[in-house]
């Protein structure tokens, strides 16, 4: 099986306060990874969400969303 390495950050929006901010992809965690961390401006908590397809050449689909 071949494995790709995934970057190891990308920058996105809060989805609060909508500053741009670097969210660090696990590179170990394995293809779908979904975790919660809080905003470094606002404090609020916000769900990380990291789909990494091995056949895509574009790279992980990493994004955000509001905890509820």
């Amino acid at each position: 099986m071949n494995r790709r390495a995934l970057n190891s950050s990308v920058e996105l929006p809060c989805p609060f306060c909508g500053e741009v901010g670097l969210i660090t992809v696990d590179e170990g965690g394995g293809e779908h990874q979904t975790y919660v961390e809080d905003c470094a401006v606002c404090c609020k908590p916000r769900v990380v969400h990291i789909d990494a397809i091995p056949e895509s050449r574009r790279g992980p689909r990493v994004w955000l969303d509001r905890e509820v």
